[in-house]
């Protein structure tokens, strides 16, 4: 067996980046020799090689060769380079940062300057054209997230959710400013920190070559944490953008609705009144015009074949075998069991859980829960219904702005409002269980219609938060009950809300 050390070139190599020979030896760095496509360990070698480890095995390997010139070995697993500082019990109380680099001397800078729990991406940052914004990102897709560049993340998810704090100190560049918004979409940015580079530098190796070991260890202990809506400092963060509300694809609604990310919008009204499917509407809008992708949790209605049959109709009046391609692209179903065989219990934290992996594996930006009364409620002995439903408000909007995600649920008035066969106008306020929604919600609407089989529809907008994303006020839309569309919109009311 040959043995993998660390050569001539190898150490010329790290000791250039002022890096500890020792160091790079104990994270199993050699250097070895390219035969065919194939790096075979050579103490006399020209090549420097980079174990990624996981769970204690070697998973994969990188190579890098003068000038510049980077491979990896053929069916690794992409991984962190040192992966394994994941599993360190500092990261998960939040007494430590993980702190996060674009290449491995950057990371093994950090960890030769007293910073161990440092690891890198395992090939770099994403390109950027010319001309082109970095921290303008594009769509996650679906079908790439779990086998694309960021893949790494996808196969660490569940290591990655408990650790407290991040510290992102890659390349000050363009590439490095796209990698480091794509890491913090994926991590949330209420845990991630941001570093800043002295002048002339632009990544922690070139902070070691220039000022210093202090100076890095200056760097990261002096990172400032990413702006969070409603928690930051104006002279410390970076420039904080305004609520940026988009349309609902209803011309006129959008005079009195506009959905943002990071909100949390209630939807009530009398049963068979259309609520479910002005939300399917509304989705499928949001896809069209937007490219947001949902996932949807509804218990009371399968995927298959009922919200699958229904946005059928929705998308188009023809059988157009594109349009399965279109629900299949835009929706996530959130469901214990698709095959129906078992009825197993769910409850609030589950259905966030689930929907924390569609955020990071198919970048959905909308979340409905359709309806709350659905739900396996795990209230405390010690806990009123009051106080069970403000935690889970809680619950929900914390993950849409964790997230920036728009989360939607739907949810039934108490049975008062049916009372004796007799119905009355429905309000936040009548919602079972507690005036929290009303109190909590960002949008507030209740879908009206004077029967079950009207063609007409009231969409009221009863509560809105912030003047940037609507009023209150009625609009009403003519419902086309065989295609279980909310189409043309006749006119908006005069009369405000209640």
């Amino acid at each position: 067996m040959t043995t993998k050390t660390l050569g001539p070139a190898g150490i010329a190599a790290i000791e250039a980046r002022c890096i500890s020979v020792e160091t790079a030896v104990k994270y199993g760095i050699y250097t070895g020799r390219s035969d065919r496509g194939e790096v075979i360990a050579d103490a006399a070698g020209n090549v420097l090689a980079f174990p990624f480890e996981r769970r204690g095995a070697v998973v994969g390997e990188k190579y890098r060769a003068q000038p510049k010139k980077f491979w990896q070995r053929a069916g690794g697993q992409r991984t962190f380079w040192n992966a394994d500082a994941l599993d360190d019990p500092g990261l998960e109380s939040g007494y430590l940062p993980l702190i996060i680099t674009e290449g491995e001397f950057d990371a093994l800078t950090a960890i030769d300057c007293g910073f161990p729990l440092s690891v890198s991406v395992p090939d770099g940052a994403p390109p950027v054209r010319d001309g082109e914004n970095p921290d303008d990102l594009p769509p996650v897709m679906a079908t790439e997230e779990n086998t694309g560049k960021f893949e790494f993340m996808w196969r660490e998810r569940e290591r990655l959710k408990l650790i407290k704090r991040f510290i992102i100190a890659v390349d000050s560049d363009g590439p490095g400013r796209r990698l480091a918004a794509e890491l913090v979409r994926r991590l949330s940015a209420s845990r991630c920190c941001f570093v800043t580079y002295p002048a002339g530098c632009k990544d922690l190796n070139e902070v070691r070559t220039l000022l210093g070991p202090e100076a890095v260890a200056s760097v990261l202990n002096s990172a400032q944490p990413y702006p969070v809506r409603g928690l930051y400092r104006l002279s410390e963060f970076p420039a904080h953008e305004a609520v940026r509300a988009y349309s609902t694809g209803w011309h006129l609604l959008d005079q009195h609705l506009k959905v943002f990310p990071g909100e949390f919008m209630i939807v009530t009204g009398i049963p068979s009144h259309g609520k479910s499917s002005f939300v399917l509407n509304l989705l499928g809008n949001l896809a069209d015009l937007h490219g947001w992708r949902s996932a949807v949790f509804s218990p009371e209605m399968p995927a298959v074949p009922y919200l699958r049959d229904k946005l059928r109709r929705i998308k188009s009046a023809s059988r157009d075998p594109s349009i399965d391609a279109w629900i299949e692209d835009n929706f996530v179903f959130i469901e214990a069991d698709p095959t129906g065989r078992n009825d197993a219990d769910f409850d609030l934290d589950w259905v966030i859980d689930r929907a924390t992996d569609a955020v990071l594996r198919d970048g959905v930006r909308v979340l409905v829960i359709d309806p709350w009364n659905e739900i396996e409620h795990a209230r405390r002995r010690d806990e009123s219904m009051t106080d069970y439903i403000a935690r889970g408000i809680r619950a929900l909007k914390r993950f849409a702005r964790l997230y920036d995600v728009a989360v939607i649920v739907v949810a039934h008035p108490t049975k008062d409002v049916g009372k004796d066969g007799k119905s009355r106008p429905v309000t936040l306020y009548d919602i079972e269980g507690s005036a929290h929604w009303y109190n909590k919600c960002d949008h507030g609407l209740i879908i009206d219609r004077p029967n079950s089989y009207s063609n007409e529809a009231d969409i009221r907008i009863a509560k809105v938060r912030f003047d940037e994303t609507g009023e209150k006020g009625t609009v009403r839309m003519m419902f086309n009950r065989e295609r279980s569309r909310y189409e043309r919109l006749d006119r908006i009311a005069s009369e405000a809300a209640e």
